[in-house]
């Protein structure tokens, strides 16, 4: 029974000391007070700053539109230059390839019945050579036609952030510059 009064006792002790020692950390030094003129100057300079910042991050996002818009413009034009080229390409492997089954074709009215054989054999082989080389141009037509969607998402993104952005950047301006008036006159008049 001592036992346990003395360690009620020590606790006790302890924790007279321990919320002693907390009240005389817990007390800080007494802080600046300041003056009304002295906040109201503070929340003006802060809400100049705060209109500043936002202008910042406003043109930032207009400026990320103009890159959508003009990588937009400039895949679109590559897009379409290249689709001119494949075209051209086309054109002409079409011709050539006309060209030769044509020859194939005659050489096979002229032929004897084991040449023919042959020529045959030839015909097919150039057909479907024409056949893969024709994939290979759709495959690339393809390409082209999906740059030229990404292009045309970009540029329709790019102009929907302008129009989001654009009025806003405005409204900040003119906060701004009501801000900016506020705190001059309250400068000047103090």
């Amino acid at each position: 029974m001592k036992k346990q009064l003395q360690r009620l006792l020590i606790s006790g002790i302890i924790l007279l000391l321990l919320s002693i020692s907390n009240a005389s950390f817990a007390q800080e030094p007494a802080a600046e007070t300041l003056s009304k003129d002295e906040l109201k100057l503070l929340k003006l300079e802060e809400k100049v700053k705060s209109i500043e910042a936002k202008i910042l991050a406003t043109e930032a996002k207009l400026d990320y539109a103009d890159s959508l818009i003009q990588e937009g413009f400039e895949m679109a034009n590559e897009a379409s230059n290249e689709l001119k080229v494949i075209t051209k390409e086309e054109k002409i492997f079409v011709k050539e390839e006309n060209a030769n089954r044509k020859s194939l074709k005659k050489q096979l009215k002229k032929a004897d019945k084991e040449e023919s054989k042959s020529i045959e054999s030839e015909i097919k082989e150039h057909d479907s050579m024409v056949k893969a080389e024709m994939k290979g141009f759709e495959k690339r037509y393809k390409e082209e036609e999906k740059k030229l969607q990404k292009a045309q998402s970009n540029d329709e993104k790019g102009k929907a952030k302008l129009k989001q952005y654009n009025p806003k950047l405005k409204e900040y301006e003119k906060a701004l510059e009501e801000a900016k008036e506020n705190l001059e006159n309250f400068k000047s008049g103090s």
